[in-house]
């Protein structure tokens, strides 16, 4: 998934949300589960407390007072009990409670109203004395549980008064490990991450599903406009069951096509209007000015004049020729008749042709074309006008004695035509503006080249017109070479 798309941020803006529903969620039910666990804990103390406060008093009124009240305290929470047969009774159920209440495994002290011990258990840990005297701190009427530390293992405790039969005051502090409760805790926990992970990541993939879904329409709608172009810009979006703001953004868009395709009609036929108006006087000009050179009476600064003239209107109407072919290039690429044509036949003909070009210079052309045949699908015409343009522009900045070469390979499954020179080369400033429109790069001595600056722009657009293109490399006093490349 792409990182930087409305559906990888809406995914984690979905997750990120349920991340923190989730967390809160989480964080009360933990916190509600262990408040419920500690009430069940304080329920079960108190219940412990009662009934050893209770078995208590049951012993002191079974033995009729005959023992002490802190013997028979001893008595009955020890492990052996040694008591009259008619007490039996009494110590069976104690027993029964003890192990029923799990209070073998509880740690316990029986205190006066002065705090003075009374009775503990005989395995209390060492230290705990201190912690327990924490129950004792507890005012009257406020809540008489507290939990405890000894050892680095968490204890509930309970500090519970009663009186032993019915006359002096004590306190029983009880306590019972929490280690059951950390234990659900820490498991309840566990189980709680791994929700939130396994929700987290199912939610990423839901919602990425989703995203996709309701991104649908948007991805059809860019689909559908990358096929629009100069071409078919007939092409319209569909607006069938589409949202409502989809629906909103598919009109704007067939709107927008609309205008274009409108413009580009206004803009071509502006183009050839424009060209046949100027075409038309130009070449009156141009008839006229011929006729008055071929007068005997002309004088000889008034011939130089219209010599000069002819020129400058030579070059206006080969500008004119080129402005109008790339516009039909830029909006009407039907003026193309494309065929199956041998490469390497038709670049053997362009060579003949171009041959006597260098020659008139004085300049080498050297054409290694192989023999082997290279079928293109191409228009013969506009190829011509290419190839051309690239040589003239070869001979125009090679030196006389020097030498170009048509060079073609082949890589990849495409044809290369490369021409290249020995001439001035073409400086680094320039390198990057060379297929502008009317860009012309300046000789020595910052002296512009004569030209109109539409060819390279031509040739590049014939070239990509047929599937290919246009790359070059050259350096400063070193030559250049322009290869086109085409699809075989």
């Amino acid at each position: 998934m792409i990182t930087n798309s409305i559906r990888f941020k809406t995914s984690i803006l979905y997750s990120s949300i349920l991340l923190v529903i989730l967390i809160f969620f989480s964080t009360y039910l933990f916190q509600a589960a262990r408040h419920i666990l500690y009430q069940n804990i304080n329920e079960e103390l108190n219940i412990k407390a009662d009934q050893i406060v209770g078995t208590i008093n049951a012993y002191g009124e079974v033995t009729n007072g005959k023992l002490p009240a802190m013997s028979l305290v001893r008595e009955f929470l020890s492990d052996d009990v040694k008591v009259p047969v008619a007490q039996g009774v009494i110590d069976k159920l104690w027993e029964k409670h003890r192990w029923l209440l799990g209070a073998h495994n509880d740690f316990f002290r029986i205190v006066d109203v002065n705090g003075e011990v009374i009775l503990q258990s005989e395995d209390l840990p060492a230290g705990a004395g201190f912690l327990l005297d924490h129950l004792l701190s507890i005012r009257a009427g406020a809540d008489n549980y507290a939990t405890l530390n000894i050892n680095g293992i968490p204890f509930r405790g309970i500090r519970y008064p009663f009186t032993f039969n019915y006359r002096k005051p004590y306190v029983l502090q009880l306590v019972v490990p929490l280690t059951s409760v950390e234990h659900t805790m820490a498991k309840l926990l566990t189980v709680m991450i791994t929700g939130i992970i396994v929700t987290l990541l199912l939610s990423l993939f839901i919602g990425s599903f989703l995203t996709r879904k309701i991104l649908k329409p948007v991805t059809e709608v860019t689909l559908t406009a990358s096929n629009i172009s100069q071409k078919n810009l007939g092409i319209r979006i569909k607006d069938q069951a589409l949202d409502h703001e989809m629906l909103l953004l598919v009109d704007s868009f067939n709107q927008m096509i609309d205008r274009l395709e409108k413009s580009f009609a206004h803009i071509n036929e502006f183009s050839s209007h424009v060209a046949h108006e100027l075409k038309t006087p130009l070449s009156i000009i141009k008839g006229e000015l011929e006729l008055a050179l071929s007068a005997d009476n002309a004088r000889e600064e008034d011939r130089r004049v219209m010599m000069v003239t002819l020129e400058e209107i030579d070059r206006l109407i080969k500008i004119i020729k080129d402005l109008l072919l790339l516009a039909k290039f830029d909006y009407k690429l039907n003026i193309f008749k494309m065929e199956r044509m041998n490469l390497t036949e038709f670049l053997h003909d362009v060579c003949r042709h171009a041959g006597v070009l260098a020659q008139e210079k004085g300049i080498r052309f050297s054409p290694l074309i192989p023999e082997e045949e290279l079928w293109i699908q191409g228009d013969p015409v506009h190829l011509r006008r290419l190839f051309f343009n690239l040589i003239h522009n070869a001979v125009k900045f090679t030196p006389s004695c020097g030498e170009i070469s048509i060079i073609v390979t082949v890589l990849e499954g495409k044809g290369r035509v490369s021409v290249k020179d020995t001439g001035e080369g073409i400086a680094p400033a320039d390198q990057k503006k060379i297929f502008e429109k009317f860009y012309r790069v300046r000789k020595a001595g910052h002296e512009e080249v004569s030209g109109t600056g539409l060819g390279l722009c031509l040739a590049q657009s014939i070239a990509r017109a047929h599937g290919g293109d246009i790359v070059f490399e050259s350096a400063p006093q070193k030559g250049s070479t322009f290869t086109v490349i085409f699809p075989l």
